[in-house]
């Protein structure tokens, strides 16, 4: 896809970038890329001033309801789109017609109609574009990953997973399955992810799930996935009780061990209170090993690296629009 101008800052400048939607996700991504040296934060974008007027005000910049303005403004380099996932396919292709580099938040898309076409517009253009799969950032899987790819463990054979939650209370939103996809898009979408980046390219699928009078969609699920000499299980929702903190874990089973990651928050959202946050080795022979990780944020270790790959010029590699396109697929 050719492009209608090209945004490149110039040297010694900030980087600047409009970030699109003030949600919470919009918000996070906001405040992680203010912490960034040589980042500046041009503006937020919403439809409305309800969340993106008082962001603004805190980051010290402005909200603009106008896209175009956005889009054809030269000194913006990248766009972060962050808005509900049914709006990601014409926001990406005005965003790569304008020039622009883009995260774009997960998942893909709600249909694989769209996830293909958001990779063949990807695949056309000459501008960066990344998928804001978190989980690839994150201190603890990014260990857990390279335990795994050292070989002390043999070859990974099985994978489990688990993510629960009671029903958010952050976006209204999540009421509305068709914009969201339900938990079994906007949540277990992390850990197909997580599942294909260690056990590879899934081969099959089977999955039952339990639809949620609140929102319509398929809140609750257990999916089956096989791979080429591997099996995992996804296992999760948002229907669980208000007294349930939000819990996450990852069981890696190998030829010679197993490897898990367990998290649990101190509240019903994952950013709620004191968390329990365990990486543990678990060998055939000997006691169980704890691993202590340097602790970081996610959030800023993601848009570090996007801000990164677009000053040195070098290819998103670590969450791919492929990646992203094979998770919305399952």
């Amino acid at each position: 896809m050719p492009t209608s101008s090209s945004t490149t800052a110039p040297a010694g400048a900030p980087t600047r970038i409009a970030v699109l939607g003030a949600g919470f996700m919009g918000g996070t991504h906001a405040r992680a890329y203010a912490t960034l040296p040589e980042v500046e934060i041009a503006t937020i974008f919403a439809h409305s001033p309800n969340r993106a007027e008082p962001l603004a005000a805190e980051l010290g910049t402005v909200w603009t309801s106008d896209l175009d303005r956005v889009l054809s403004d030269k000194s913006i380099t990248a766009v972060d789109i962050c808005l509900p996932t049914p709006e990601h396919r014409p926001m990406l292709e005005a965003a790569l017609a304008a020039g622009k580099h883009v995260l774009l938040e997960k998942p893909l898309a709600l249909t694989e109609e769209d996830a293909g076409a958001i990779v063949s517009l990807i695949e056309a253009s000459d501008r960066t574009v990344m998928i804001a799969h978190v989980l690839r950032f994150w201190p603890e899987y990014v260990e857990l990953k390279r335990v795994l790819d050292s070989g002390t463990l043999g070859r990974p054979i099985s994978g489990a997973t688990t993510r629960r939650q009671p029903f958010p209370a952050w976006s209204s939103l999540f009421k509305q399955a068709e914009i969201t996809g339900g938990a079994i898009f906007d949540m277990l979408i992390h850990d197909y992810d997580a599942l294909n980046w260690i056990l590879g390219a899934p081969r099959t699928v089977t999955a039952h799930g339990i639809r949620n009078t609140r929102s319509g969609g398929l809140d609750h699920a257990q999916v089956l996935i096989g791979y080429d000499d591997a099996t995992g299980i996804a296992d999760g929702g948002m229907m669980m009780p208000e007294s349930f903190p939000f819990t996450s874990r990852i069981e890696i089973l190998c030829e010679r061990g197993a490897v898990e990651y367990h998290f649990q928050a101190g509240g019903r959202s994952f950013e709620v209170g004191e968390a329990t946050n365990t990486l543990t080795i678990y060998p055939n022979e000997g006691d169980p090993q704890p691993v202590t990780v340097e602790q970081s944020d996610p959030y800023m270790n993601e848009v570090a690296y996007f801000i990164a790959c677009l000053r040195s010029g070098s290819p998103a590699d670590r969450a791919t629009a492929h990646d992203a396109y094979t998770a919305v697929r399952l």
